[in-house]
């Protein structure tokens, strides 16, 4: 571990540190097998032991570390502990690190697809030397509105977004700046998600990239209030329900079984009834939760052909292209016969059990 911080000190880019440090946190936090990959007999060292080792060994590298942990460290105590000591040791650390407490969040932009599955948050961060890195944060709104993904690059956010807006050929994403409290906001809200197992997927710089996204939303300002989710207006969900129930479209699906199956399904994934994207209803029709018990069989073998004919309607009503549309419509239409056949399976296996019981 020395050796790497001694490389990332002599680089001189930061992120090569600070990026260290986060995996030490990430790989010694409790419940993170999956990035240690321990055998059943070890277990793994805890923070607290690591930040003792490197107060006892006094050298420049374990000074390095001890400096960013007492700003990327949850533990008050913990960071008072790291603070106290890099205080009393007299190591000449660059100025970036010496004065990382004064490091600053100053720009914010989302970038959003229309249909709203996911926000990118583009964080331009600022080091007390004027050095500048930019965070780029991935939340999905399939998945939770949790963080999915996230990495650093080490420059500024304008040279970022540049790149990004210049390589950008759909027309349906676009760049916004966001005031600083809503950016903290969504991304607080993200981080406090935490994805089942089954759902998490690693990269190469997340989870292990956490305490740092942690860190750098630690420093920017906290809004008064914060709203529940982004992409869903429930305010609008009963009139858009109501209008299509009410038009020709709705016509054929009036039974009460219908409204809940819909219900339902805007309550999936992003909970916007305007926006339907073909991720969001091949995850709804293919999820675990397809099979509503509360409705009979016989209509929740018809959502496909509700949805095939409310997200149309919906997707007229908020103005998404046609061609978002027909991908929509496609990918309920590949994925029927399938959510079709388990939702069958899934009856059979529910009367074969009921047989049993009532043999028993």
């Amino acid at each position: 571990m020395l050796d790497e911080v001694r490389k990332a000190l002599d680089t001189g880019q930061p992120i090569e540190l600070l990026g260290l440090v986060s995996m030490v946190i990430a790989a010694t936090a409790p419940r993170q097998p999956v990035l240690l990959r321990p055998s059943e007999a070890q277990v793994p060292t805890g923070l607290d032991e690591l930040i003792s080792a490197f107060v006892e060994f006094q050298v420049l590298e374990t000074t390095a570390l001890l400096a960013v942990l007492r700003e990327l460290v949850a533990d008050d105590d913990l960071r008072d502990r790291c603070r106290r000591e890099v205080d009393r040791r007299d190591d000449d650390l660059p100025r970036w690190l010496a004065e990382l407490g004064k490091t600053g969040v100053d720009r914010a932009v989302r970038m959003s697809h229309i249909l709203g599955d996911g926000d990118e948050l583009l964080l331009g961060v600022r080091l007390a030397d004027g050095q500048d890195l930019t965070c780029c944060v991935f939340i999905d709104h399939l998945s939770m509105s949790a963080v999915k993904d996230a990495f650093f690059v080490p420059e500024p956010i304008g040279s970022i977004l540049a790149v990004a807006e210049a390589a950008n050929t759909d027309p349906d994403t676009t760049f916004v700046g966001v005031e600083l409290h809503e950016a903290h906001s969504s991304l607080a809200m993200a981080l406090e998600r935490h994805l089942p197992r089954v759902m998490q997927v690693e990269s190469d710089t997340w989870p292990g990239s956490r305490a740092l996204v942690q860190w750098v939303a630690r420093l920017m300002p906290v809004a008064r209030a914060t709203s529940a989710a982004p992409h869903r207006n429930s305010a609008i969900e009963p009139d858009v329900s109501e209008s299509f129930f009410a038009s020709p479209d709705g016509v054929p699906f009036q039974e009460l079984g219908h409204r809940t199956l819909l219900s339902h399904c805007i309550e999936q994934g992003t909970g916007d009834p305007l926006r339907w994207s073909a991720a969001r209803l091949r995850l709804l029709l293919a999820g675990e939760d397809a099979d509503n018990e509360a409705v009979e069989l016989e209509l929740q073998l018809n959502l496909p052909d509700l949805l095939r004919a409310f997200v149309p309607f919906a997707h007229a009503t908020s103005g998404i292209r046609q061609e978002l549309t027909e991908e929509a419509v496609a990918a309920i239409d590949d994925i029927a016969d399938g959510y079709r056949a388990a939702l069958l399976a899934a009856a059979e296996r529910r009367d074969s059990v009921g047989v049993d019981d009532d043999s028993a």
